[in-house]
């Protein structure tokens, strides 16, 4: 299993939380967005200056500061709809030859 905190992947990498390293009222707000527990997230990209991260989650997109990501422990996963965007779509990507935006 490879865990890390979600402000250490890189844009195009994806990965399912785990657990949140601290309670702060913050990580509620977050949870409500949807980055519960089992949730499959992936990178979409950073900031110029690498700060907010913007990540695609349940079907929107939501940004977030690294200082918030470095408190949600994710494992790693690569390559899950065969393009390496981490969606895990990878029979929509056969079916309609989409990518992921």
């Amino acid at each position: 299993m490879n865990v890390v905190t979600l402000d250490k992947l890189r844009p195009g990498e994806a990965g399912a939380i785990r657990e949140y390293t601290k309670a702060e009222d913050l990580h509620h707000r977050l949870k409500e967005l949807g980055l519960v527990v089992g949730t499959k997230v992936r990178v979409r990209c950073c900031a110029p200056l690498g700060d907010p991260m913007e990540l695609s989650v349940r079907g929107y997109h939501l940004s977030i500061r690294k200082q918030d990501a470095a408190h949600i422990l994710v494992e790693r996963q690569d390559g899950l709809c065969g393009q390496n965007c981490g969606c895990g779509r990878q029979e929509r990507h056969r079916r309609r030859g989409e990518g992921c935006a």
